[in-house]
């Protein structure tokens, strides 16, 4: 950070003004405070106090960093704070004045200090900011306790003068960058906490967020942002001495904070494949954290400019992100309700904060195509604790998700729900949009969000100006396109057999669209909290699109779809629906070979071979209705003979358009081939070991 310059104000021009100007003018220099914290501090953790040796202990997650004069001190909005004790503190009760430069990061989930010496709300004052980022002084004088917010919302991201004064005659006023703002008028004296500590930037008291959905948890937390310069004065300045304490420090110049963005690996495109990454956010996100390296998945396409990422701080729930930095998750599996759930509402991996469940790893790499595994537990977010757990075995419920992702920016979802109780089904599917820092849902959604399609590649699109309440056009619906504005949309196809269809809403919002903060990122315990602002990483439902379940067994469920990323018209994922639901017959000639026929689950035609086969020939069948669309190859057994290719009739080389990949097992590697081709015709393909092996 650049740090803004205190201006000279000891030069000799500086002292005749002084000198020689009005005893009005003189009369507006503000006396010495009682207490002062400058946070000049380059290390350590104390925070000095220059007037009284009321020296503060730093603790928890933060930094000294470049402020307006020197240093300042940056707290993580989480776990940090300054503990000044309350024997050093001297008594405020008839008249004072607090001031501080301060920089927001993001508003904090309830009331969060600048300055708090109180007992519950009986004695003593706090001031400090509400969740909405309004400035507050809140202070017991006359036997209630009494508050003073500005109507006001402070700015994020750059340095602003806040003062509050306090006298028994006049009541409480509140200034911003030197200009009264608000005043409330009290009669009698403040009752003060007399020999309570001091904190600066730390909450007292665990709170309930102020914008809480669900469930009721209590947390503790902290200012989230930079202090500079903060000073304590016994008495109630007047209008013009806070105007010159605010004009003594010159705070232009570049901001002092920024909005980090959610990382995703090296923009554009890339070599096609996964690959494990470490991915940094902000740096007082990451301090804490207790990862090793390469912790995340990066998957990058070599012809779009595109990524597929499963990353910690989404609790490696997998996101695609479009050219332009959008993000998209198609959730995960979630045990929810009160009666499944313990200790809360939402077992899920979101609620996962720490990743104590969560895994990402790669089990497949190759040309042809790239497999990720994503493993989780459905825990809730208090006390870790997980849903349903067996009488016998004490197992819980856990789910693993395995996207098989192909060149095309397609991946197809296998997810596999486990659990003794699934008399209820639980959830597979929410279209989320994640919110980068700086970024309202409007910034990243149209109006029009959804576009519906079936399988004829009849549409119809939605908008959130007049919300729909059930989603009933086009007939027969089962895929749909998420308008994002970007070139690349997320869509999402699931088998026309009666899916289940329907839309996102009914929670407290500040958005056109649902809008919560409680997810990506955020440490706090909820998994339910409305986002007031665009200072965070958010995020913003709108349907769920599920499929019916593609198997069963006594304690298990499994879902699939395909999930993935279109720069083309909503219309022409009907073909894409139609070659993975209603594939052509496939015809195989060639000896040691057998038919495993078409799995959806993995988006590919599958085979088994011998140890002595020799050339396949495989013929499909392809019409309009069951199309041939970028089809994959998978034959197991096939060993390391390496592949020679014919289409048709014709020899056809290894290249972009045609890939292969050996994958190695205990036994015999298995072959993948893709290839990027249309066809609603006959088609023929011949794979043979190559000459001599």
């Amino acid at each position: 950070m650049s740090p803004a310059l205190k201006s000279n104000c000891c030069t000799a021009l500086a002292v005749v003004v002084v000198l020689f100007a009005p005893s009005a003018r003189i009369s507006a220099q503000a006396p010495a405070p009682v207490l002062s914290w400058s946070f000049d501090e380059a290390t350590g953790d104390v925070a000095a106090e220059s007037m009284h040796n009321a020296d503060g202990e730093l603790s928890g997650v933060y930094r000294h960093v470049s402020g307006l004069a020197g240093h300042a001190l940056r707290l993580d909005g989480e776990t940090s704070g300054v503990l000044v004790k309350g024997a050093e503190v001297p008594a405020l009760s008839s008249a004072f004045t607090i001031e501080a430069w301060i920089a927001i990061d993001h508003y904090s989930w309830n009331w969060a200090p600048i300055v708090d010496q109180r007992k519950e709300e009986k004695t003593g004052f706090l001031f400090g900011i509400d969740s909405f980022g309004h400035l507050g002084l809140q202070a017991e004088v006359d036997g209630s306790w009494q508050v003073a917010t500005t109507s006001q919302q402070l700015p994020l991201k750059q340095w602003v003068h806040v003062a509050a004064t306090f006298s028994e005659g006049a009541g409480m006023a509140l200034y911003v960058n030197g200009k009264p703002v608000e005043n409330k008028k009290t009669t009698g004296g403040l009752l003060p906490a007399t020999g309570e500590d001091l904190l600066i930037g730390r909450a007292r008291y665990a709170m309930l967020p102020a914008q809480w959905l669900h469930p009721e948890f209590k947390v503790r937390y902290s200012f989230d942002g930079i202090l500079d310069e903060l000073k304590v004065f016994d008495k109630a300045l007047i209008a013009e001495q806070i105007a010159s304490e605010y004009g003594q420090i010159n705070a232009e110049g570049p901001d002092p904070l920024g909005y980090p963005q959610l990382p995703s690996g090296p923009p554009g495109a890339g070599p096609f494949g996964a690959i494990y990454a470490t991915l940094k956010y902000d740096e007082m996100w990451d301090a804490p954290r207790r990862v090793g390296p390469d912790s995340d998945v990066v998957v990058r396409f070599d012809d779009a400019p595109v990524r597929f990422v499963s990353w910690q701080g989404t609790n490696y729930i997998p996101a695609w992100i479009t050219e332009n930095g959008k993000w998209y998750t198609d959730e995960f599996v979630e045990t929810y309700g009160k009666e499944n759930c313990p200790a809360g509402e939402d077992c899920e991996p979101m609620s996962d904060k720490q990743n104590r469940y969560a895994h990402v790893r790669i089990l497949e790499n190759t040309p042809a195509r790239t497999v990720i595994h994503f493993r989780y537990g459905q825990c809730e977010v208090e006390e870790y604790l997980c849903a349903h757990p067996d009488p016998l075995t004490g197992w819980t419920d856990w789910a693993d998700d395995y996207y098989t992702v192909y060149p095309d920016e397609v991946a197809a979802r296998k997810s596999v729900a486990w659990s003794s109780s699934l008399t209820v089904a639980p959830e597979f599917q929410e279209t989320i949009i994640i919110n980068q820092p700086g970024t309202r849902p409007e910034d990243n959604i149209e109006n029009d969000a959804l576009t519906f399609v079936n399988m004829k590649g009849e549409t119809h699109t939605y908008s959130w100006l007049n919300p729909p309440k059930e989603i009933t056009e086009p007939a027969g619906t089962n895929i749909q396109s998420v308008n994002l504005k970007s070139s690349w949309k997320p869509f999402q196809i699931v088998m026309p057999d009666h899916p289940l269809i329907d839309v996102y809403g009914g929670e407290k919002t500040y958005s056109l669209f649902e809008w919560y903060n409680h997810w990506p990122v955020a440490q706090v315990k909820s998994s339910g909290i409305s986002a007031i602002a665009a200072d965070r990483p958010s995020h913003s439902s709108l349907s769920h699109i599920q499929g019916q379940p593609y198997a069963r067994t006594a304690d298990s469920m499994t879902k699939i779809m395909l999930t993935g990323l279109s720069n083309r018209p909503a219309a022409e994922l009907a073909v894409l629906a139609r070659s993975w639901a209603t594939p052509p017959e496939m015809t195989v000639a060639g000896s040691g070979f057998t038919v495993g026929g078409y799995d959806p689950s993995q988006r590919a035609f599958v085979l088994k071979s011998g140890a002595d086969h020799g050339l396949v020939h495989l013929a499909f069948h392809a019409t309009v209705d069951s199309p041939l669309l970028n089809p994959a190859l998978v034959i197991e057994g096939w060993g390391e003979a390496t592949p020679e290719l014919t289409m048709n009739g014709k020899p056809l080389a290894w290249g972009k358009d045609a890939r292969y990949g050996l994958v190695s097992t205990l036994v015999r590697s298995t072959l993948v081939v893709w290839l990027r081709l249309r066809a609603e015709s006959e088609t023929s393909i011949g794979i043979a070991p190559a000459d001599g092996q």
